[in-house]
């Protein structure tokens, strides 16, 4: 009798600890672009209820990196959800040549789907912007994760970008949501084959148009008159102001509103990115009014998200986390002003150049083979041969032997690259330290080019040179990236351990109690797991 008794109470103990640890919901907020340091450049201006909440109530991992290159929205985004990097994911970039269809692919795009929208049918069929679908993305996802456990789960993404979306919820979203070029929300029919009600009516409701009508000026430094300028240029426009901000964060609100999420005995998850903070980053660059006024209003919108929680879902009951997809590197102008190296590199003439140096290396007459056989692409800091034409032409051992007079070629073809590499080079070795690390870890055999090359710090492609900047490189402004934990059973704290955005995955995994995504190569965060 004492023995069953004691059974009953450890399962009892078991089962009240587990419903203590369970979460009703887990949201994650991506802000896109958002470099470490933002976060205190801009502490002054925020108020005590956004970054500050997330800051002061939960555990901050100071030196969280990204551990591959190219850092861009779509790796980004999908290294955060699988908990891997592009060498098992597959996202290698936004876009990337594919060498087998001879075609560009977009991280996101799906042609074999169409758009789901509140708007004319025939616009449905023909508008590719809601031809999208995960089908690019290789592994599973945080959330694929959360409904292979639960089905009864609900998943949703949401962002101004479709990609921001997609591959941050994963494979089995219940639904995805992102801005089509009018300032509308949409979808694709990968999830569905109509718009739920209740985002037809947030759409009348809350229009973007109506959004714009508001002015956006900054302490006498700027003032944009925002519904002058949707007349010429559409309703999109929102995306480049703080108020796609603050749509996007009403959306979520409505979203966890009208899907009750967080109100049954399931796990739901809800991601976000907000993707506003890219596109002004990228026109007026880190150091700007323009940059620094869209973070304090974004704080505003951070805090109304916390309250929502906070009041109906409770803060015990939740889990939330925040992070970025990438940092972003200062304008080389601004670089140049304080005397640090950089500059603006111009691949122009690289395809041409590099080409005419293989030929004459081989004593290859140019007639033989043009340079656009020879160099099917260059993009991404990566360089694709024919393999089929040099084969053909020259037999399976030339395609090493190009490989190798390319790369020695690009080292000291501009003082802009910093470091070459070939594809055997990244296939067969295997590299610990960084910038190695970072370009084998975002580079996928079957994706990736032939020869990849890295520009030094603080240079630049040269198409930004008239003005704004980017990222995308392997150095700590673009790999290095806040993250937050906050909700219940987090303790305040914080680390300056490195750590990298792999580990959120595993980690959300970890607290759940289920399993890691299937491609996962992250580690668990020990410091809010144990």
């Amino acid at each position: 009798m004492k023995k069953t008794l004691l059974i009953i109470i450890i399962n009892l103990q078991f089962f009240y600890s587990f419903s203590q640890e369970k979460k009703n919901l887990v949201v994650g907020i991506v802000v896109d672009q958002m470099r470490y340091d933002y976060v205190y450049r801009f502490w002054g201006n925020f108020n005590n209820n956004g970054f500050k909440t997330l800051v002061n109530e939960g555990y901050f991992f100071r030196n969280t990196h990204f551990s591959f290159m190219p850092t861009y929205t779509g790796p980004g985004h999908a290294t955060i959800a699988t908990g891997t990097t592009p060498s098992n994911h597959g996202i290698i970039a936004n876009n990337w040549f594919d060498r087998y269809s001879k075609e560009n692919i977009y991280c996101a795009g799906d042609g074999e789907m169409h758009t789901i929208c509140n708007c004319d049918y025939k616009f449905d069929i023909i508008s590719r912007d809601g031809q999208m679908s995960p089908k690019h993305l290789l592994t599973s996802t945080i959330g694929d994760q959360i409904k292979l456990f639960d089905d009864n789960s609900k998943v949703f993404g949401i962002s101004l970008k479709d990609r921001g979306a997609i591959l941050s919820a994963g494979h089995s979203a219940d639904a995805c949501y992102w801005m089509n070029k009018e300032g509308e929300w949409i979808s694709s029919s990968y999830y569905m084959s109509e718009l739920p009600k209740w985002i037809v009516d947030f759409q009348t409701n809350n229009s973007a148009k109506s959004y714009l009508a508001n002015n956006w000026s900054f302490d006498n430094k700027f003032n944009y008159n925002l519904d002058s300028l949707s007349n010429f240029d559409g309703n999109g426009i929102i995306k480049s102001t703080p108020h796609g901000n603050s749509i996007l964060a009403d959306l979520a609100l409505e979203l966890m509103k009208q899907e009750e999420l967080g109100k049954n005995e399931s796990t739901d998850f809800l991601i976000l990115s907000f993707s506003s903070t890219d596109y002004i980053g990228h026109k007026y660059g880190p150091h700007s009014a323009e940059i620094e006024d869209t973070y304090n209003k974004l704080d505003i919108e951070i805090a109304k998200i916390i309250n929502y929680i906070e009041k109906y879902i409770g803060k015990e009951n939740s889990l939330v986390f925040l992070t970025a997809d990438h940092g972003v590197v200062s304008e080389p102008n601004v670089l140049a002003s304080k005397k640090i190296p950089s500059g603006y590199f111009s691949t122009r003439n690289l395809k041409s150049d590099l080409a005419e140096h293989i030929k004459d290396r081989l004593n290859l007459p140019s007639k033989d083979i043009s340079n656009n056989e020879l160099i099917l692409n260059v993009s991404n800091d990566q360089i694709f041969l024919n393999r089929d034409v040099i084969k053909q032409n020259l037999g399976y051992e030339a395609i090493e032997k190009i490989r190798k007079i390319s790369v020695d070629f690009l080292i000291d073809y501009h003082p802009a690259i910093k470091k070459t590499y070939h594809y055997k080079q990244l296939e067969e070795s295997e590299y610990l330290d960084a910038p190695n690390s970072l370009i084998q870890k975002g580079f996928n055999s079957k994706r990736s080019g032939d020869i990849i090359y890295t520009l030094e710090p603080g240079w630049i492609n040269f198409s930004w040179k008239k003005g704004g900047t980017t990222h995308g490189s392997c150095f700590s402004y673009d790999t290095h990236v806040p993250l937050l934990f906050w909700g219940g059973n987090i303790e305040k704290g914080h680390t300056d351990r490195r750590t990298n955005v792999k580990d959120i995955a595993p980690t959300i995994a970890q607290i759940l109690k289920i399993s890691h995504p299937n491609g996962s190569t992250g580690n668990p965060l020990y410091e809010i797991t144990e």
